[in-house]
């Protein structure tokens, strides 16, 4: 009997100590949260949610691993909780609508987090967090680390010069979206084949490496970014059902508009889609469908009464930071997509239903 009575206390005393490694915070104390941590990962939710209880011991769990983990405290990362009904301020600046819902706030800044959706589990957790916070590029230092790099898929960006601050903060922009290095060693730069002081793209699906042309520093970040974004997009991907690399870019973070073909061959309609879409490369991601081999794809957009439908093809743009659908009506041709495009970016059409 004193021993079960030992373990219960023993199990309650660690239950204690665990939920003390997650931050509870109230609208009062968030600001100052964020400002205390480098990389607060912070856990909106609703008491009455039932995946909010489920994963509520997962994260706790975590918040404790993490808590005794020195890479996690040189980065920065702390969990942290907030009951969404009772702080209902913090919930409508960071338009959470759905529980749980996950924010990352990096670097103290407490206006623009990203949101998290990494595994849910403790384990799962903590190795996405640690690889989360860690460095956007990493820095290579020998010959044999660049020649490594020439090996692996994908697409890489380089930059020959020191990881300051305007490279890591662009790196970590848009660290899901390509690898990022950077370099100031001659023998991996002969190896790689780039030149000091330069930003130069590898493997980038349709050339070996190209080579930004601008000003490599801070002030055009906004060019580099736009650079990246151009070359490293595929025009027309084709989305087969199954492959999650593909569907990947279709969800990237920076939420740019994606522009559809859906046909029921691989030739239908593909040559004006291709030419029109390569106008918008960079500012829009653009893939096809087929009926035969996707027709989930056509459900889920709200189009499956063309499956197999002799009026294919059909071109749909999806607004993704607004959560609205646009249907091209007519004939699918290089100056009716162009059109489309251009009455999409005035805000000339009307969504879908």
């Amino acid at each position: 009997m004193k021993v079960r009575a030992a373990l219960l206390l023993l199990l309650a005393v660690a239950g204690t100590l665990a939920t003390e490694n997650v931050l509870h915070l109230t609208a009062e104390t968030f600001d100052q949260a964020v400002q205390e941590h480098a990389f607060l990962v912070v856990k909106f939710h609703a008491k009455w949610c039932s995946h909010c209880q489920k994963i509520a011991p997962e994260w706790e769990e975590a918040a404790t691993i993490l808590k005794d983990d020195a890479t996690a405290a040189a980065y920065g990362i702390a969990l942290a909780s907030v009951d969404a009904t009772v702080h209902t301020s913090l919930a409508e600046k960071y338009s959470i609508k759905g529980f749980p819902t996950i924010k990352i706030f990096e670097r103290h800044n407490t206006d623009d987090p990203s949101t998290y959706e990494g595994p849910r589990q403790a384990a799962g957790i903590v190795e996405f967090l640690l690889k989360r916070a860690a460095p956007a590029s990493t820095e290579l230092t020998t010959e044999e680390e660049g020649e490594a790099l020439l090996e692996t898929d994908g697409v890489v960006v380089v930059y020959a010069g020191e990881g300051e601050d305007w490279w890591m903060n662009i790196a970590n922009r848009n660290r899901d979206t390509v690898k990022w290095r950077h370099t100031l060693n001659e023998e991996v730069m002969k190896a790689l084949g780039v030149q000091a002081g330069t930003i130069t793209m590898l493997n980038d699906n349709e050339e070996t490496s190209i080579v930004y042309n601008g000003e490599v520093d801070a002030s055009n970040s906004e060019k580099i970014i736009s650079f990246i974004n151009y070359h490293r997009a595929i025009v027309a991907l084709h989305i087969k059902q199954g492959d999650q690399e593909t569907l990947k870019t279709l969800f990237e973070p920076d939420k740019r508009p994606n522009l559809f073909l859906f046909t029921k061959s691989k030739d239908d309609g593909l040559e004006a889609f291709t030419v029109a879409a390569q106008e918008v490369r960079g500012k829009f991601v653009s893939a096809r469908f087929w009926d035969s081999d996707f027709g989930a794809s056509y459900r889920h957009f709200k189009l499956e009464q063309y499956i197999g439908d002799k009026s294919l093809p059909k071109v749909l743009i999806e607004d993704r930071k607004n959560d609205k659908k646009y249907l091209l009506e007519g004939d699918v041709t290089e100056a009716s997509i162009e059109k489309f495009i251009s009455d999409f970016e005035e805000g000339n059409l009307e969504s879908m239903a």
